[in-house]
């Protein structure tokens, strides 16, 4: 996180502040798609408060790949406390690790 915390979550989707989007995969611009489950990690975000977020994308076979994340797919949907969903912009995060 931002303020240097660290949390151990499960990624249910990304979206936008209103709803999820989708459960596989995100639109880094109006054409292309990542899939979630080839990233590795996510990292250098840029912390903007609204729009595109910056960010350098690590997939599992070892590439990276500067990227523009776009608006309506800046947010984790995660599994929060008592199994009720969480959002968590990608602007508050520093990095993002998945295993």
């Amino acid at each position: 996180m931002t303020d240097g915390s660290t949390r151990v979550i499960t990624l249910r989707g990304v979206g936008c502040p209103i709803a999820m989007c989708s459960r596989v995969r995100a639109k880094v611009s109006k054409a292309d798609n990542v899939w979630l489950d080839g990233i590795a990690s996510v990292r250098d975000i840029s912390h903007n408060a609204s729009g595109p977020i910056q960010a350098c994308l690590t997939f599992r076979d070892g590439t990276e790949r500067q990227t523009s994340i776009i608006e309506d797919n800046r947010v984790l949907y995660i599994q929060g406390r008592f199994g009720r969903t969480e959002k968590l912009d990608l602007a508050n995060l520093t990095k993002v690790d998945f295993e």
